[in-house]
């Protein structure tokens, strides 16, 4: 038996936009056309009055809108509980206007030099050093990149993540699709000491020493402190390329640094087309008309839901390539705005598969749900509905009209949508045109407003996020690292305290 051919399938066309962007061809992400074509909308057909209790009103949003354009002004001012020590932590916030073709010039001939000397390149971070970059990049991408071949994708070399959890079985799994190949890696770490990262790092670093010894010096990229901390020095030491993690950007708002940048160079996205997406979005955001500006809207939205009793907001997407731009959502807004009692917790979700689960909840479970759909209006792909000489399924009626898989896909969240709003779940739709660099620097630059605006709604500094520190100053303790041996003495006390009960 041969193997299996796509008859009557098209093209990839992913797979042809990757060659194309190997091949440094560029989209007109400055014309007037591309920005029309390339418009995000928020979309507010089903958020005002669901039946039920906790009914959001157009009334409630009107008496917040004073509220949220203090908070607008004192954004835009850099004023009020924003710093990380004495550090005004916004330093994103006109960074679209600020970043230089000379670094993007850096950064591309440094990716393109290493890239061209290696088969695999390997991020290794965590938290706000990899979800941005990990989100843009299955995002923009072809979903089995790596199995690809090289010309298909773009000249581009495979691309992993490491660093970014402790599970021993995924990092060995990761090792063996390294095995026998030639390796760059980019660690990204301000301090040098995340725990996670940092032991990626060992091992990979020594795994590239064993092999290549001094040579793989040149293979090893830092983005790190301009001028402290354990990975800073060992750079200077060792000879590493680095680049630059700003002190004045937390790490969930870093994806158009250097932490971002670098490793999506390196995926061939383009990152001039990603900084016009900041750049339209920043112009859009800084809008004083409350109704004009979605990052307000959005934030006021949000904010609302949750005095109105919301505490999961379940964030849906119908593409699989923006599923990853969930899972970005869900540290940029829990981890900003999870202090003393508020924020919602974000639940990613991938449509229509997760209707087959917890979209029972959604629909008749506890009313505390809001729900943000991330719809993706074109495809990069269009699959047709084959005609069948029987039936049985009694979907010929989808071929007998010419229909395709992305028409029943649009569904996925109409439906949804229609339903959920019916069952008393208040829900809202960010439209994206297309899949491109542009529309997620929109994205991303429109979420980072949001969530900055929720602190100030809060009333708590959301560029830090304290809570975080208490696992790492456990875990320290426990794994027995010096320094924390007062820390580790205190839980041992606490434990036996506690009736420990297996069953």
């Amino acid at each position: 038996m041969q193997g299996l051919k796509l008859i009557e399938i098209g093209e990839n066309e992913t797979i042809k936009e990757q060659i194309r962007r190997g091949q440094r061809e560029q989209q007109p992400f400055e014309s007037d056309d591309f920005r029309a074509a390339n418009r995000i909308y928020l979309d507010l057909t089903y958020i005002f009055d669901a039946p039920g209790k906790g009914a959001i009103t157009r009334e409630d949003v009107d008496k917040l809108i004073p509220e949220i354009m203090k908070a607008h002004q004192m954004l835009k001012n850099s004023e009020g509980d924003i710093c990380d020590g004495d550090i005004p932590m916004t330093g994103w916030q006109n960074l679209p206007l600020e970043i230089s073709g000379e670094n993007l010039d850096e950064i591309k001939t440094v990716a393109k030099e290493i890239a061209n000397e290696i088969d695999v390149f390997v991020s290794l971070g965590i938290g706000g050093s990899y979800l941005g970059i990990e989100s843009t990049f299955r995002a923009l991408t072809h979903q089995y990149f790596n199995q690809l071949s090289r010309e298909q994708r773009g000249g581009a070399p495979e691309v992993y993540f490491l660093g970014n959890n402790m599970d021993p079985d995924y990092f060995r799994d990761t090792l063996d699709m390294l095995e026998g190949k030639r390796i760059g890696i980019n660690v990204i770490s301000k301090s040098g000491t995340t725990t996670e990262t940092a032991i990626a790092f060992r091992i990979i670093r020594k795994l590239m020493e064993d092999n290549w010894g001094d040579k793989s010096d040149r293979m090893i990229l830092a983005t790190t402190d301009r001028v402290k901390g354990a990975l800073k020095k060992m750079a200077d030491r060792k000879g590493y390329r680095t680049f630059i993690i700003p002190d004045n950007i937390g790490g969930r708002f870093s994806v158009l640094t250097d932490v971002g940048l670098v490793g999506l160079a390196m995926a061939n996205i383009d990152i001039e087309e990603f900084v016009a997406g900041f750049k339209n979005m920043h112009r859009i955001a800084h809008n004083d008309d409350f109704w004009q500006n979605p990052s307000l809207v959005h934030a006021a939205l949000r904010h609302v839901s949750w005095l109105k009793g919301k505490k999961i907001e379940v964030v849906a997407t119908n593409a699989a390539s923006l599923f990853f731009v969930a899972r970005w959502m869900e540290q940029l807004f829990p981890e900003s705005e999870g202090h003393n009692g508020h924020g919602l917790w974000v639940s990613p979700s991938f449509y229509s598969e997760k209707l087959h689960a917890n979209g029972q909840a959604v629909q008749q479970g506890e009313r505390n749900i809001l729900e943000t759909f991330l719809l993706l209006l074109e495809h990069d792909n269009r699959i047709p509905i084959p005609n069948m000489d029987e039936d049985s399924d009694g979907l010929g009626f989808l071929s007998d009209r010419g229909l395709d898989m992305g028409f029943v896909n649009r569904k996925v969240i109409d439906g949804p949508a229609y339903a959920h709003y019916q069952g008393g779940v208040p829900n809202m739709t960010v439209e994206i045109p297309k899949r491109n660099a542009y529309n997620l620097g929109q994205f991303y630059y429109m979420m980072e407003r949001s969530v900055a605006i929720a602190g100030y709604l809060f009333g708590h500094n959301p560029f830090i996020q304290p809570g975080v520190e208490a696992y790492k100053q456990a875990m320290f303790a426990l794994i027995g690292k010096p320094g924390f041996e007062e820390n580790a003495t205190n839980i041992e006390k606490n434990l036996n305290k506690v009736k420990r009960i297996r069953i």
